[in-house]
Parts: C-alpha cells; sequence; structure tokens
C-alpha cells in the first residue's frame, strides 16, 4: 500500500473503516477458523494498522462476536420470512429449504462461519456459536413442530427430537456436499431436499397413518 492510499484510509470515517476491518475479519474467520484467525492479517486487509484496528475492537473475540451476531441476524432473515408466510406446509418447506440453500449459496463466507466443519476450541468462541446455532434451530424446529403434533409423536419426545434432528443434520450436510458440487443448481438441490424429508410430514397432510413398530 502506497503512503498516499494509507493517509487516505486514515481518513476515512470511523464507521467506514469499521466496515473495511469486519468485511475482512469474515474471509479470515471463515477460511482459518477463530484460533488461527489472525488480527495482523486483518489489519493488513482492511488497510490499517494494527493498532488502528483496536481502535473498533478491543479483542479477536469481541470481532468475532461482532460477525457471528450480524451474519447470524442474516441467517434468520433468510429463513424467517417464508417461516411466517400462511401457506401449505408443503410450500414452506419448500421455500425454507430454498432459503437456506440460497444464504449459503449468496453468502458463502457467511455460511462457513456460522456452519464451520470444526467450531471453535476456545471456550468462549465456542459459547457463543452455540447460541447462535441454537436460536436457529429453534426456528427451524418451530416450522415442523405442528405438524409433527398432528400425530402420534410428542415434539419433545425423543422420536419428535430425533425427527428434526434427522431435518436438522440432511440440510446442513446438503449444503456442506454443495460446496463441493457448486455445479449442481439450487433447485435441484432443494428437489432432493423435498424428494427425501417431504415423504414423511408430508404423510401428515395427506392424512396417512403414522406407523410405528408393534
Amino acid at each position: 500500500m502506497t503512503v498516499s492510499e494509507s493517509t487516505r484510509k486514515s481518513r476515512l470515517p470511523a464507521g467506514e473503516r469499521r466496515a473495511m476491518v469486519v468485511d475482512a475479519a469474515l474471509g479470515e474467520f471463515a477460511r482459518r477458523g477463530y484460533e488461527a484467525a489472525s488480527l495482523g492479517r486483518i489489519a493488513a486487509a482492511a488497510g490499517i494498522s494494527r493498532t488502528a484496528l483496536y481502535d473498533h475492537f478491543a479483542s479477536k473475540h469481541e470481532l468475532f462476536v461482532e460477525l457471528l451476531t450480524s451474519h447470524h441476524k442474516a441467517l434468520i432473515a433468510f429463513i424467517g420470512e417464508p417461516f411466517a408466510m400462511d401457506a401449505p406446509l408443503r410450500e414452506r418447506m419448500r421455500l425454507v429449504f430454498d432459503a437456506f440453500f440460497r444464504f449459503a449459496e449468496e453468502r458463502p463466507l457467511a455460511w462457513q462461519l456460522l456452519f464451520p466443519d470444526r467450531p471453535p476450541l476456545d471456550e468462549r468462541a465456542a459459547a457463543e456459536h452455540r447460541r447462535r446455532r441454537a436460536d436457529a434451530n429453534r426456528l427451524l424446529a418451530q416450522i415442523i413442530e405442528r405438524e409433527v403434533r398432528c400425530t402420534d409423536v410428542d415434539p419433545d419426545s425423543a422420536v419428535g427430537r430425533a425427527i428434526f434432528t434427522i431435518h436438522q443434520e440432511a440440510m446442513h450436510g446438503a449444503a456442506r456436499w454443495w460446496r463441493h458440487h457448486p455445479e449442481v443448481p439450487r433447485e435441484e438441490l432443494v428437489r432432493a431436499m423435498m424428494a427425501t424429508l417431504w415423504t414423511g410430514l408430508g404423510a401428515v397432510e395427506r392424512d396417512e397413518p403414522w406407523v410405528q413398530d408393534r
């Protein structure tokens, strides 16, 4: 970076400099994970000194929490909109799947931050990460809770929790698979999810009996 570029960035409004730090930090945390992320690299990518970075964030943990919070809110906005719609279960499920995968498609670094292959080892960072995941999971659970209650299964029972876990892990696993197969259109991934998961909950809408082992 030239002296003039450095001077120009130092004169930017504080809000713009902070936004540059946040943008640089997303790539660092998403690609390297919490432990390996470097504030020095983040500052360099943002075009400021490490000392200047501390004018905006007191620690790596504080910066990490800022990222988690903002991108978690974005994810909730993505999947919350179809959840709130007054539509048949089948359509709401399809739209929620599509919204989840659209978030992964349009914001891949944010998705990697929220759904890393390995969560942080640092206990404070891991606790923040678990809290955001739990919030998202609660919203997803609400999507199927009403339909599960129409069966003989209590959503809070072991079987009810297992049903939700199957749906949750299927969505996460499909998104991870998609990262390695980006040539697959999002619509095809949604179709695969519906073909796999609608068969189960769809039986509720079709008034098909819940089959239990005797």
